[in-house]
């Protein structure tokens, strides 16, 4: 191929806007004039890694747009350390089909059994599979329901709230709800009931939620939505954080 003919290609592909076949087409072209692949084949592979470059760039912009402070993988959970999930379910999860059916899922238990590992594991695959997926603990997401309110923006922040196809809540449950809280929470979980899917993590059983929420009446309102398609997985067991301190000597065990 002529230098003419190759900045030509190159103005075409740049129009194109394919920009990481472009910045790949003087090596694939070194690389194919001694091949005997076909055309197609030729082509199919040109393409194939513009496709790929764009899909590892959208995950990534997704995975920053989601606001997990941490990268955490369904592989890396211990499932012999707590009791009441499988490997068997966590492969189900992985699938993210309750994503597509727009269910929720709300991890249970004490502190330290990996509900937060689950959480982040479950955005981070959403993201790297072409879903968007959202971050919050429940303090932060009260402090923005009170702002927003505060502001006169609660239903666009709602909305807003609403857009993402994961919103994943951590620690609802570490501290009670306000009489002003309780009915922004009620609020958006209404708002996205059968239209997206919740993620919850909470070290409170749902018999104690009327005590989170400060009324009976907006407790049950507010769950008869978030499980009426939910997926509900209770742990159990020892805190991985205190189970490790106690091998160090760190910590005294609790005497029974």
């Amino acid at each position: 191929m002529s230098a003419a003919a190759l900045d030509i290609l190159k103005t075409q592909i740049e129009e194109l806007g394919l920009t990481f076949t472009l910045g790949n087409i003087d090596t694939f072209l070194h690389e194919q004039a001694t091949s005997e692949r076909s055309l197609v084949e030729t082509l199919s592979l040109l393409f194939d890694h513009e496709i790929t470059q764009r899909r590892q760039r959208a995950a990534k912009a997704r995975l920053k747009m989601s606001g997990l402070p941490a990268v955490k993988v369904l592989e890396e959970f211990d499932t012999a350390h707590a009791e009441g999930i499988s490997r068997k379910k966590l492969n189900e999860l992985s699938t993210l089909s309750f994503v597509y059916r727009k269910e929720n899922v709300v991890f249970m238990g004490p502190s330290g059994l990996g509900k937060t590992h689950l959480l982040y594991a479950l955005c981070y695959q959403a993201c790297m599979n072409g879903l968007t997926a959202y971050h919050i603990t429940g303090h932060e997401l009260m402090e923005t329901l009170k702002k927003a309110k505060l502001q006169n923006r609660l239903t666009r922040k709602i909305r807003a709230l609403c857009k993402p196809k994961i919103l994943a809540i951590d620690e609802i449950g570490y501290q009670n709800l306000t009489r002003e809280e309780a009915p922004l929470f009620f609020q958006l979980v209404a708002e996205r009931y059968e239209k997206g899917s919740i993620i919850v993590t909470t070290n409170k059983t749902f018999g104690q939620w009327g005590e989170l929420m400060g009324e009976n009446a907006i407790a049950t309102a507010t769950l008869d939505r978030l499980l009426h398609h939910a997926q509900v997985i209770v742990l159990k067991g020892e805190s991985y954080r205190l189970k490790n301190r106690m091998k160090l000597g760190l910590v005294t065990p609790l005497q029974q």
